[in-house]
């Protein structure tokens, strides 16, 4: 894929993500918690409607998870993007390091916390956001992220 499909690509990942971290972060708000409730329902499949209301603890920490969320999403529009277009391999190297840390720990943390189902959807969002970082290939046909 060329560098601007690429960054295009990532832009267009952190914006839905974007929007998943607002429906996240919503989780603080008493009242416009639904959406957040839901998200949390099919992320803790089967879709059971166990997972609300929100307790205050559950709040606090939708409004910190997706505050983090979204500015990750800020980063992947305007760090990741751009450095995937320009060829910068040191931040697509950083990109990919980052990427694996939230994986690892997240899905650490969801089998800890009893929810293993969502190391699926981790593995899902992971591989979406290694193909712009990794499929990418200069005009010669090396790929960015290999030459890391």
């Amino acid at each position: 894929m060329s560098p601007s499909a690429a960054a295009a690509m990532m832009r267009g990942l952190a914006a839905f993500f974007f929007v998943a971290a607002l429906v996240f972060a919503s989780g603080a708000f008493p009242g416009f918690d639904t959406l957040s409730i839901m998200m949390h329902d099919v992320v803790d499949y089967p879709l059971d409607g166990t997972t609300g209301p929100y307790t205050e603890d559950a709040r606090w920490f939708s409004a910190i998870g997706g505050g983090v969320f979204a500015s990750l999403c800020v980063v992947m529009w305007l760090i990741f993007a751009p450095a995937i277009e320009n060829g910068d391999r040191r931040i697509v190297r950083s990109a990919i390091i980052s990427l694996l840390v939230w994986f690892v720990i997240d899905s650490a943390g969801s089998i800890g916390a009893g929810v293993p189902v969502n190391v699926a959807f981790n593995a899902l969002f992971l591989a979406m956001l290694m193909a712009p970082l990794t499929l990418v290939c200069q005009p010669s046909g090396v790929g960015v992220a290999r030459a890391a």
